[in-house]
């Protein structure tokens, strides 16, 4: 899959910046979220869900079968 880019957000939250960022994770991936929806990744087919730190350190979430959440670094 292709990296897009994003416009960096302001330091005080921005409804006009998270509006944008939904809009173009849609557009780049043909997904739409819908507020008050659940979402949900099966680790069966492989979905990751990866957060980025401030500092841009990448963390893939996964969850056990006792609903235990931990992270690991990716690269």
């Amino acid at each position: 899959m292709a990296r897009k880019a994003f416009t960096r957000p302001a330091r005080d939250y921005s409804p006009t910046y998270f509006q944008y960022l939904i809009s173009e994770i849609e557009n780049f991936t043909g997904l739409t979220f819908n507020k008050g929806e659940r979402i949900e990744a099966n680790g069966a087919d492989q979905t990751e869900i990866v957060l980025v730190s401030p500092n841009g350190t990448k963390y893939k979430i996964t969850v056990n079968d006792a609903g235990a959440v931990s992270t690991t670094q990716v690269v």
